[in-house]
């Protein structure tokens, strides 16, 4: 089963009802992405039918682009010839943008496919959510089907589902709302209890408040390669012709000269533990760059266990270990000398992932053609400026506890306190957002915090903890996977909990983050 709305991050191009169409600032995505793939031109409807997209935007219709209108963006209706969709984008005249009734439509292949077997369980909660953004709503599409005065949890997420939403979410008691993607302006609240309204349908549920929203994600119907992930790029080698030094021999057959081109496409998955893969660490060639590497490496193994799963989560001591081996690589090997990734992944290669695959092929070499191009300049807004953590030292701290045999470096059960330390995306820390914790591979994921809220950000990181130790340790102990008794591993874990707290309660991370450099 495929859901229309699964693959709803699809653009189009059409002049057709513009009085009738329903204007949304959906977020755009400003970073590089993989391109959308063209469908078609299809029936866009005459006036008062219904159209084949129900959204529009408010971008200026006088400068329209395809590239504009599908980063904006990131259908049942009649697929017809491309010769029915003639007109130019206002833009780009050597694009097509559509025609009278007609329009041209790109879809974002990155999504998933819906699964038969996918459930409402697919849904984890992400906190409650700010819905009073100038820029629009949170998410976009109210579920109006559902009975406000009947409304569940359950009930939203499984409508959400039904149209292959990634994000739902519940608002004043009694609204649904779905989206693909969280709207521009709006936020985790910094008060949690701001979501207070009870459920109209189940009073021991907490549906949102007034301008405010219980969030949940389900992983596994997001795009892929969300905004901010980048494209799929290829580095090309061209080797030109060997020349020969014999002497000419005379013949009347002239063979064109032969090039070999090497495409190497890196990997996407690069460390694979059960559900849960990890970003390819950056490329790096000095003891500096390795380390940040190294940095790279390390953020992402609390991500590991919170998505692996068990038994598969045991694995995830292993990528520390992995990131670990790379740390040690940094420091011994790129002292004085010249250092990078493939002799590393040679000498410890990433286990379960996906490696860089190399194609050679032999074709005539091109002519080279001099041409003159006339250059327009353009402004386009500044992307998102993101960078590698420089350091993965974390503002909180790891209890100690001689009874239960944990201290820094040596947690209960191996599982790490989650790293809180300085936000990598310029524009969230721009807004006070100075810290992060490091949860998930995709660092735009997770969630920040303003400087005053550094003791929450520990609070969170000790709860992050906790509920690891139990789902991995504890749950591992019942199931013979580890050699302590489960009881003494429960008992161990909440009192690690409790350390926890109490050590990082007046944590304020002065001194820390203070400047966001790259």
């Amino acid at each position: 089963m495929v859901a229309i709305k699964s693959i709803t991050a699809i653009a189009a191009l059409s002049l057709v009802n513009t009085a009738q169409a329903w204007y949304n600032d959906l977020p755009s995505c400003l970073s590089p992405f993989d391109p959308f793939v063209y469908t078609g031109c299809y029936d866009n409807g005459q006036t008062g039918q219904k159209e084949a997209l129900t959204l529009r935007t408010d971008l200026d219709q006088q400068n329209m682009t395809v590239a504009t209108c599908v980063s904006h963006c990131k259908v049942s209706t009649a697929l017809l010839p491309e010769d029915q969709c003639t007109f130019p984008c206002t833009g780009n005249s050597s694009e097509t943008c559509g025609g009278d009734t007609e329009i041209n439509i790109w879809m974002d292949p990155t999504f998933p496919p819906l699964a038969d077997q996918t459930d409402v369980s697919e849904y984890v909660p992400v906190g409650c959510w700010t819905d009073e953004a100038t820029e629009g709503k949170a998410l976009f599409y109210r579920q109006d089907s559902l009975d406000s005065s009947t409304m569940t949890t359950k009930d939203c997420l499984q409508s959400c589902l039904s149209g292959g939403f990634p994000f739902a979410g519940t608002e004043y008691g009694g609204e649904c709302y779905c989206g693909v993607v969280v709207g521009n302006g709006t936020a985790l609240a910094t008060d949690a209890s701001t979501c207070n309204m009870p459920c109209n349908g189940n009073s021991d549920e907490t549906c949102g408040g007034p301008s405010r929203l219980s969030l949940y994600v389900a992983k596994d119907l997001e795009s892929l390669e969300p905004c901010g992930t980048p494209p799929d790029t290829s580095s090309t080698i061209t080797t030109p012709p060997a020349t020969s030094t014999k002497p000419p021999t005379t013949s009347s057959t002239t063979t064109a000269p032969v090039c070999t081109t090497t495409t190497v496409t890196p990997s996407k998955c690069e460390y694979k533990v059960g559900k849960w893969c990890s970003n390819p660490v950056p490329e790096w060639k000095d003891k500096s760059s390795c380390l940040v590497s190294f940095s790279q490496c390390l953020l992402q193994s609390t991500s590991c266990f919170l998505k692996a799963g068990l038994p598969d989560a045991l694995s995830c001591f292993q990528y520390t270990e992995w990131c670990t081996a790379l740390d040690l690589y940094c420091l011994t090997k790129c002292v004085g000398t010249a250092c990078d990734k493939p002799t590393f992944i040679k000498k410890s290669p990433p286990k379960g992932g996906n490696p860089p695959t190399t194609q050679t092929s032999t074709t005539a070499c091109p002519t080279t053609v001099v041409t003159t191009t006339k250059t327009k300049t353009t402004t386009t807004p500044a992307p998102t400026s993101s960078c590698p953590v420089p350091t993965p030292t974390g503002i909180c701290t790891q209890p100690t506890n001689k009874k239960y045999g944990y201290a820094p470096g040596k947690p209960v059960g191996g599982i790490p306190l989650p790293i809180v330390t300085c936000n990598n995306i310029k524009n969230d820390w721009n807004n006070g957002n100075v810290f992060k914790m490091y949860t998930d591979q995709n660092s735009q994921n997770c969630p920040t915090y303003t400087r005053p809220k550094c003791s929450s950000a520990c609070v969170d990181a000790c709860k992050t903890q906790f509920q690891q130790c139990e789902s991995v340790y504890t749950d591992g102990c019942k199931k013979g996977l580890f050699n302590s008794p489960w009881k003494d591993a429960d008992a161990a874990c909440q009192a690690q909990y409790n350390d926890c707290l109490t050590i990082n309660k007046n944590v304020k991370g002065d001194g820390k983050c203070t400047t966001w450099t790259c």
